[in-house]
């Protein structure tokens, strides 16, 4: 009897090894319910898995923003303001050439220029053809009428055609070229939105009587006129940069004689059509935009470079002069 026990032991024994809790429970006429541990083993092997696919998909995803930053950061490249020369140009009546009007005394080798930038950041190919002199028909008047008489450097342009006096800065491609400008997706003139109207108020601490955009780019970025309420005859006038971290402004303030203020017989009055924007480019000290201003006289070119809080003028005067009075 104690040999048969003994046996029965060995064998509940050899049972749990092979067969498990259930065997031993089965063996020993107990009935055990497994569906709420096969249940519990189920769900936390679905957990398991779950965490697995979560895990990488947050990784793969982690991946994918990781490259596509870095692919556009290396899109990204920027200008180096120190070696950016001001040379501008206009074109000839067919717009297949141009000739400088404008140089900076540090210009020394013009035949390294090899692009021109123009029409909202347009890059156009170009070569250099050579050094002409004014002759005595030279009228003095920065026009493509005038183009065979005045003094400068002129160039061929490639591809295609520009437009017939209209203002291009000119470049060495290895220095900029059209992978650095800014891409343009709206010109012209839209009327300002009250909440910009309002920022801008709050910075000025004046109000705007109007105020429009006349260009924006892919990115987001806006250039804005801005004109304040006047104060007697103390009138203001702003560009603007609107970007994701605000609005810088560079102020324009005059005094009126009632019949000229910013330019002559303007009549105290801003028309944001005679602004346009040749381009647009970041740099390693801040965004550079470069806006033509027309007027009954001329045209001025401003270098506007975005600093912390504002918009600082480069100290190139440039200008042409086309009156015929």
């Amino acid at each position: 009897m104690k040999k048969i026990k003994l046996y029965s032991i060995i064998f509940a024994l050899i049972a749990i090894m092979f067969f498990g809790t259930a065997a031993l429970c089965n063996l020993c006429g107990i009935t055990l319910d497994t569906s709420a541990i096969t249940s519990a083993t189920s769900a936390a092997a679905e957990s398991k898995a779950s965490e697995t696919v979560t895990e990488t998909e947050t990784t793969l995803a982690e991946e994918t923003t990781a490259e596509t930053t870095s692919e556009s950061n290396e899109a990204i490249e920027l200008v180096d303001l120190s070696k950016l020369l001001p040379v501008f140009t206009i074109a000839n009546n067919p717009g297949d050439q141009l000739i400088t009007f404008y140089s900076d005394e540090d210009v020394i080798d013009f035949e390294e220029f090899n692009g021109a930038i123009g029409d909202d950041g347009q890059f156009y190919n170009i070569e250099y053809v050579e050094k002409q002199d004014s002759n005595d028909q030279d009228s003095g008047r920065v026009v493509s009428d005038n183009f065979d008489n005045m003094e400068g450097y002129i160039y061929n342009v490639l591809e295609e055609n520009l437009i017939a006096d209209n203002t291009y800065y000119i470049c060495n491609s290895e220095v900029i070229n059209e992978e650095n400008l800014l891409a343009t997706v709206s010109a012209g003139t839209v009327v300002l939105d009250d909440e910009t109207k309002i920022q801008i108020e709050d910075i000025k601490g004046r109000g705007v009587q109007e105020g429009w955009i006349i260009d924006e780019y892919s990115d987001g970025t806006q250039v804005l006129i801005v004109v304040f309420e006047p104060e007697g005859n103390n009138l203001l006038m702003s560009i603007g940069l609107k970007t994701a971290d605000g609005i810088k402004l560079k102020d324009y303030p005059v005094v009126s004689d009632g019949q000229s203020a910013w330019r002559v017989d303007d009549g105290g009055k801003i028309d944001p059509k005679l602004f346009s924007i040749l381009f647009a480019t970041p740099t390693n000290e801040g965004l550079l935009l470069v806006v033509c201003w027309a007027g009954a006289e001329g045209e001025n070119t401003l270098l506007l470079l975005e600093k912390a809080d504002a918009l600082n003028l480069l100290p190139w005067e440039v200008s042409r002069y086309w009156s015929a009075g």
